[in-house]
C-alpha cells in the first residue's frame, strides 16, 4: 500500500470559497496532476493500492484523474470537489465564447485499464456551484464524474458518493481502443473453403480490412456507427473471413452476432465480412469494428449516486454490472427532491440510462432508485434487471428499447405512473420476460410497440390504474398474476388479449374494465367485471371465459356505443355473483351472455341476473347449468333496472335446487315490462314453487328448434284452407305435426315456401301446430 505524500506531489487539502480566483483553479489543477503522478509512481514501484490522506481536495476541469491498471485508489473517506463558476471564466477555458457555463470536463477516468478500482470517497461535480442565471444553462449536460471508456475491463467503483454532475455522475461509453468504420461492400459472396470472391445477388462482401497492430487486439466486436446502435444490417449475424498478410486464407467464423466478442486467430492481419440477406451494394451499413472491445465486465456497487442534473448512471458496454447502489434524485422531476436548482429541460432525465451506448448482457440489480423523472431507460442486446426497488418516479420506472432479450424480475415498483414501458425493439424475435415483480400503484403500459413477444407472469399488482400489453402479438402471455385493490382508485383497465390463471381481488367492490378476449382459470373476488373488447366500436366481437371462479362479483356485458358483443362462459363457478347485460343509447346492438356447464351458488344474494338498458335487445342464456339457492330471502332471478322491453332469458336443461326446510317461492323477475321472453326448456326445479306463467312472455320450450303455437283458421274463398306464416330459414330440415283439438280428423298440410305453411281442414276449429328440427 502506498500512502500519498501530499507535499512530495504538490497536493493541498482545503476547499476555497466563491468567488474563485485564478489561483484557486491553478491549485485545483495541481492537485489533479499530483494525484496522477502519485498513481503513476505507485504503479511503477509495484504497489497495488494507493491511499489518499483523508481530507477535502479541490479539483477542476478539464484535467482528469486517470486510473491505472492493477491499482486500487482508496480515497480513504476524502472529498474531491469540482470548483466552478457559471459567470466567470476559468483560466483553463481556452474558448473565445462568453458562455462560461458551457465549459465542460470529467473528473475521474478509467480508460483502457484492467483491474483498476476506485473506493471509499466522495466526488462532487460542478452543479453544486452553478448559478443557472442564464436560462440556457439548464440545458447543459456535458460534465461527468467517473467515466469508463475505451476497452476498460474488470474494473470498479465501490463505496463512493458521486454527485452533482451535469450529465451523469457515473458513465460508460461504448468505445474501444481502436475503432474502424466500415463503408464499402460489394454484391459478392466468399468461398468458405478458399476465401475467394465470386458474384452474388443476395450477399454483400467488404474489401480487406486491416487488423490494427497491437498485442491487446486478440478480439473485436461489430457495433453500430455513431448514434446508430444496431447497424443497418438485415441480419445481425455476420460471417468473418481471416487472411494473412499475403492474402492467403486462414478460415472463417460463421454467424457471429453483433456486440459479441469475435476472436482473432494467430497470424491474421486482415478480415473480410460477408453479410447475408443484403442486395444493395450502395447501402450505408452503419458499422464500426471495435478492436480491443468496448468496456466490459466492470462493476459499480455500494455507491450513493445523486443530484445528477440530467441523470445518475449511464450504462454501456457489455457484461457490466450496477448493483447494491442508492441512485436517487437524478434527472429530477416535478415531484422530486427540492434543492433550489432548476430541472433539466428535456424529458430524457433518469436514474440509470443507456442513452447512445450499447452492448450485451447489461446487469442492473439490487439497487434502490428514487426521485427521478424516469427510473431505468436501457437498450442493450440483452438485459438483466433484477431485484431493484424503484419508487417515487415521475414517469416510467423501467423503459426498454432496442433490445433482443430482457429479463425484468423481482423488482418492486411504488408510485411510478408507468412501471414498465417498451419502445421499438429493432430486432426480429425479441423477447421480454416480466416476472415476479411487485407493482404498487401506477400502471403497466406495453402497448406502444408490438415488436416484442412478452411474458408477464407471477407478478403482484396492487392498486394499479391500467395494464396494457398491446394487441397485435397473439403470443403474449399474461399468466399467474395477482391483481389486488386495497385503496382508493378510479376504474382501472386491463387490456390483455389472453389471461390465464390470474387472481383479481378487492377489499371493497371495484369495477374493472376488461378488454380481454380469452380468460382461463381466473378468479375474481369482489370485482365488477365490465367486459369490453379492443375493436368493439367498429365490429362484432366475442369473448370466451373458461374454468373461472367468480365470488361476490358482477359479470357485466354492457353495450354503449359499440357493436354486438357475445360472451361465452363455460365450466365456471359463480358464488353470490350476478350476470348482467345492458344497452344504453345504442340502437341495433345486442349484448349476449351465454353460460354453459356452469355452477351458480346463491348464499347471500337476492338475485342472479340483472339488466341496465334503454335501447335494443339483450339476452342471457344458460345451458346445462346447476343453480343452488340457500338464501331464504332470495327475491327473483332477474332484477331489471329500467322499465324498457329489453331482455330474453333462456334456460335449458339446467337444475335448480333450493337448500331449505320448506320450498322456495320463486319469482322470475321484478317487472314484466323489460321482459321480451322468459324461455324455460327441460329444466328441473327441486324444492321450489314456480310462479304463474305470464302470457306473451313465458315460453316453455326451446324456440331454437321448436315452433309451437295455436292457430284459429280463417276461411278463404274456398272455405277450407288457411296460411300460417313462420320463418323456417334456420329449421330446414324439420318435422311438423298439426293436431286437431276437437276431432280426430287429420288436417292436410303442405308447404307454400320457406316462410309459409298451408293448412287445410274441413272445419273452422283451433289447431295446435308444432314444428321441430330434425
Amino acid at each position: 500500500m502506498y500512502l500519498i505524500e501530499l507535499d512530495r506531489w504538490n497536493i493541498k487539502q482545503g476547499l476555497p470559497s466563491k468567488p474563485y480566483t485564478n489561483a484557486d483553479y491553478i491549485r485545483a489543477d495541481a492537485n489533479i496532476q499530483g494525484i496522477n503522478n502519485a498513481i503513476q509512481y505507485a504503479s511503477a514501484n509495484g504497489f497495488t493500492k494507493i491511499v489518499l490522506p483523508r481530507g477535502q481536495y479541490a479539483i477542476c476541469y478539464p484535467r482528469e484523474i486517470k486510473m491505472v491498471s492493477g491499482i486500487t485508489f482508496d480515497l480513504n473517506g476524502s472529498i474531491l470537489k469540482v470548483i466552478y463558476d457559471s459567470d466567470r471564466k476559468s483560466p483553463f477555458d481556452t474558448r473565445t465564447t462568453s458562455d462560461y457555463y458551457s465549459f465542460k470536463g470529467n473528473s475521474i477516468l478509467f480508460e483502457n485499464v484492467t483491474n483498476s478500482h476506485l473506493v471509499g470517497g466522495t466526488i462532487i461535480g460542478c452543479r453544486d456551484d452553478r448559478s443557472f442565471q442564464n436560462s440556457a444553462e439548464v440545458r447543459m449536460e456535458h460534465t461527468y464524474g467517473v467515466v469508463f471508456q475505451r476497452s476498460t475491463r474488470f474494473s470498479s467503483i465501490k463505496n463512493c458518493i458521486v454527485r452533482d454532475y451535469m450529465g451523469d455522475n457515473i458513465t460508460f461509453t461504448s468505445s474501444a481502443v481502436r475503432e474502424v468504420a466500415v463503408f464499402n461492400a460489394s454484391l459478392n459472396t466468399l468461398n468458405y473453403l478458399t476465401g475467394q470472391v465470386s458474384p452474388s445477388t443476395n450477399t454483400l462482401v467488404t474489401d480487406f480490412i486491416n487488423i490494427p497492430i497491437g498485442a491487446e487486439f486478440s478480439s473485436f466486436q461489430i457495433a453500430g456507427f455513431g448514434y446508430t446502435r444496431l447497424t443497418a444490417l438485415n441480419s445481425k449475424e455476420v460471417d468473418i473471413f481471416f487472411y494473412r498478410a499475403d492474402n492467403s486464407f486462414i478460415g472463417v467464423l460463421k454467424k457471429r452476432k453483433i456486440y459479441t466478442d469475435i476472436s482473432i486467430p494467430l497470424g491474421a492481419t486482415k478480415i473480410r465480412m460477408l453479410f447475408s440477406k443484403e442486395t444493395n451494394a450502395t447501402k450505408n451499413l452503419q458499422i464500426t469494428l471495435k478492436f480491443g472491445l468496448i468496456p466490459h465486465h466492470n462493476l459499480v456497487e455500494y455507491n450513493e449516486v445523486f443530484n445528477g442534473h440530467r441523470g445518475g448512471i449511464t450504462l454501456g458496454g457489455s457484461y457490466n454490472v450496477i448493483q447494491h447502489n442508492v441512485v436517487r434524485d437524478n434527472g429530477k422531476g416535478s415531484n422530486s427532491f427540492l434543492d433550489g436548482k432548476p430541472i433539466f429541460g428535456y424529458t430524457t432525465r433518469y436514474a440509470i440510462n443507456q442513452e447512445d451506448s450499447y452492448g450485451d448482457n447489461c446487469v442492473i440489480r439490487n439497487n434502490l432508485i428514487y426521485g427521478s423523472y424516469h427510473g431505468i431507460l436501457v437498450g442493450c442486446y440483452s438485459i438483466q434487471i433484477e431485484n431493484n426497488h424503484i419508487y417515487d418516479i415521475d414517469a416510467i420506472g423501467i423503459n426498454l428499447y432496442s433490445t433482443l432479450y430482457a429479463n425484468v424480475k423481482g423488482n418492486t415498483f411504488h408510485n411510478c405512473p408507468n412501471s414498465i414501458g417498451l419502445m421499438t425493439s429493432n430486432f426480429n424475435n425479441s423477447f421480454v420476460n416480466i416476472c415476479e415483480n411487485n407493482i404498487h400503484g401506477g400502471g403497466l403500459s406495453l402497448n406502444s410497440n408490438n415488436s416484442y413477444t412478452i411474458n408477464i407472469s407471477d407478478n403482484n399488482f396492487i392498486d394499479v390504474s391500467y395494464i396494457d400489453t398491446g394487441s397485435n402479438n397473439i403470443n403474449n402471455i399474461f399468466r399467474n398474476n395477482r391483481i389486488k385493490f386495497d385503496g382508493v382508485s378510479d376504474k382501472p383497465t386491463i387490456n390483455v388479449n389472453n389471461i390465464d390463471g390470474c387472481h383479481f381481488e378487492s377489499t371493497s367492490e371495484k369495477e374493472i374494465t376488461f378488454r380481454v378476449y380469452k380468460q382461463t382459470r381466473c378468479a375474481f373476488n369482489n370485482i365488477k367485471i365490465n367486459i369490453l373488447t379492443r375493436n368493439g366500436s367498429t365490429m362484432n366481437e366475442k369473448v370466451s371465459i373458461d374454468n373461472c371462479e367468480f365470488n361476490n362479483s358482477y359479470l357485466i356485458n354492457h353495450i354503449l356505443g359499440t357493436k354486438n358483443r357475445e360472451i361465452s362462459v363455460t365450466n365456471s363457478r359463480f358464488t353470490d355473483s350476478v350476470i348482467k347485460v345492458g344497452n344504453i343509447n345504442t340502437t341495433g346492438s345486442t349484448a349476449t351472455t351465454i353460460l354453459k356447464n356452469c355452477d351458480l351458488y346463491i348464499k347471500t344474494n337476492n338475485k342472479l341476473f340483472a339488466t341496465d338498458a334503454n335501447k335494443s335487445r339483450g339476452s342471457i342464456k344458460l345451458y346445462r347449468c346447476n343453480i343452488e339457492i340457500s338464501n331464504p330471502n332470495f327475491s327473483h332471478l332477474i332484477l331489471n333496472e329500467k322499465p324498457v322491453p329489453f331482455l330474453t332469458l333462456f334456460i335449458k336443461e339446467s337444475k335448480f335446487n333450493y337448500i331449505g326446510s320448506s320450498p322456495l317461492k320463486l319469482t322470475y323477475y321484478n317487472s314484466t315490462i323489460p321482459m321480451i321472453n322468459f324461455i324455460s326448456s327441460n329444466n328441473v326445479f327441486n324444492n321450489i314453487l314456480l310462479p304463474a306463467e305470464d302470457p306473451g312472455i313465458f315460453i316453455g320450450y326451446d324456440i331454437n328448434n321448436t315452433y309451437k303455437g295455436n292457430v284459429s283458421l280463417q276461411f278463404d274463398s274456398n272455405k277450407y284452407s288457411a296460411i300460417l306464416n313462420h320463418n323456417l330459414n334456420t329449421m330446414d330440415p324439420y318435422v311438423m305435426t298439426v293436431t286437431d283439438t276437437s276431432t280426430i280428423i287429420q288436417p292436410s298440410v303442405s308447404i307454400i315456401d320457406k316462410d309459409s305453411i298451408m293448412i287445410k281442414h274441413p272445419e273452422n276449429i283451433e289447431l295446435i301446430v308444432i314444428v321441430k328440427r330434425l
